[in-house]
């Protein structure tokens, strides 16, 4: 990402530059924050999750973000000018979104990143990827996200990612746009979630090291349920630190659910999709008006 400008307009420019070095890490320290690719170890259980070393990769990544830009036509989200390629490399140039980071703290800048989703997924435009390096505050009446997450591109994002949407996810994980398009519209609400968690009550019942144990296939479904259990338990003492008006919300959003036993019970799980009956009900709250009401 390079800062540019053109007849005095402040833009930016995003590039595809793979990272040089391949990586086996799965921890905070090296996953976190970075493009993520998963794959499985030599056992075909072990996750290992790499960086993008391919050109091919970044390229299509690069591709699909100009092309979710393009498409959102909504101040809430940064405007993409044009699309170029540089000696094999993607790249497009875009307005420069100056402005700090979402703080997760009550207030008018909470209120507008929700009004804003609210609006965007009226509009059918999930983002994929929120989380506070991608809500930047323009003011706060302005909210504007950058680099959401192209449809169809399986990237990792273990901290704002959700214990129940990684049991979940297989029931819309189809080539349908459509699908992909709810699923997305479900994690950033799980976000919001998780970010109004933090904002209210200073503390949020996961983060990285509790999706990271659930994205690996090498730990057990037991310990794995022992992990649902123990984000549900600390779910429960959050709640009631958090307004009232927000509580239906983060309860519908958060609420880990049951990891599915094996057999008929996991068949049954997936003829009831539990995902989608939840991702309805979500999308028919109106959270902008519920971050307002709370922030009062």
């Amino acid at each position: 990402m390079f800062a540019a400008e053109r007849e005095g307009a402040p833009l930016a420019v995003k590039i595809a530059q793979p990272w040089a070095v391949d990586s086996d890490a799965w921890d905070a320290g090296t996953t976190l924050q970075r493009l993520r690719a998963p794959r499985l170890g030599p056992d075909g259980r072990t996750l290992r999750v790499v960086p993008p070393t391919d050109l091919a990769l970044c390229n299509k990544i690069i591709t699909r973000e100009h092309a979710r830009l393009a498409e959102a036509n909504d101040d809430g989200v940064v405007k993409a000018h044009e699309f170029f390629n540089e000696r094999g490399r993607a790249g497009y140039v875009m307005a420069r979104a100056e402005g700090p980071s979402v703080k997760l703290e009550p207030g008018p800048a909470l209120v507008t990143l929700a009004r804003t989703l609210y609006r965007l997924h009226e509009k059918s435009w999930p983002h994929g990827d929120l989380k506070p390096e991608n809500a930047r505050v323009l003011s706060p009446e302005r909210v504007v996200l950058i680099d959401p997450l192209p449809i169809g591109v399986e990237l990792v994002t273990p901290e704002w990612s959700h214990l129940n949407f990684l049991v979940s996810s297989p029931l819309v994980n189809s080539a349908d746009p459509r699908d992909r398009r709810m699923e997305y519209r479900y994690r950033d609400l799980v976000a919001l979630a998780l970010m109004a968690s933090q904002a209210f009550a200073g503390d949020r019942p996961w983060g990285h090291p509790e999706v990271a144990r659930m994205l690996d296939r090498s730990v057990s479904m037991a310990r794995k349920r022992e992990e649902l259990s123990r984000a549900r338990d600390r779910l429960k003492k959050i709640m009631p630190k958090v307004p009232s008006v927000l509580r239906p919300f983060l309860s519908l959003a958060l609420e880990p659910g049951l990891w599915p036993e094996e057999g008929p019970t996991f068949a049954a799980y997936l003829q009831a999709r539990p995902f989608e009956t939840r991702c309805e009900a979500l999308v028919m709250l109106d959270v902008g008006a519920l971050f307002a009401e709370a922030c009062k």
